[in-house]
């Protein structure tokens, strides 16, 4: 995989993820509730082979979510993850 691969995939599977996140929270803070729901993969918890980069995306958006829960509850907003295997 070439870097610009990498950074292509991050973009999309992470940076994505964190545009849309700060793109709604500001409403959700301001309405003191609210739900984001980010989309994982089992990659993200159990790596396989020959993923590496993929699965390294999904274990950002595992740390990610987990995190930005714990810091929004006092908002009213919960954050969860969808995790789906193949």
């Amino acid at each position: 995989s070439s870097t610009a691969q990498a950074q292509a995939l991050f973009d999309v599977n992470v940076f994505g993820v964190i545009r849309m996140t700060n793109a709604v929270l500001p409403t959700m803070r301001r309405q003191r509730s609210g739900r984001i729901v980010n989309l994982s993969s089992v990659l993200g918890l159990i790596p396989a082979p020959y993923s590496a980069l993929y699965a390294s995306t999904k274990h950002a958006i595992e740390g990610y979510s987990e995190s930005l829960d714990h810091e929004l509850r006092s908002f009213g907003i919960r954050v969860v993850l969808v995790e789906p295997a193949y």
